[in-house]
């Protein structure tokens, strides 16, 4: 005698297509114009924190 199968056969129905909605779509703009004052400044490479770092820096890979 064969065993009893433990699974269901697929019904032949169609398979119902759910609907779509609308994706959300976000735009940003980005400005245009940059501050060019901010792209000169150049003060963090006298800053006394930046500069004893890559003193320490400079130390370890001239070794």
């Amino acid at each position: 005698m064969a065993p009893i199968w433990p699974f269901k056969k697929k019904s032949l129905e169609t398979a119902k297509a759910s609907t779509l909605e609308a994706s959300k779509v976000v735009e940003y703009e980005r400005p245009d114009k940059i501050d060019e004052n901010i792209e000169k400044d150049r003060s963090h490479l006298t800053n006394k924190n930046f500069v004893d770092a890559m003193a320490l820096l400079s130390e370890d890979i001239n070794e």
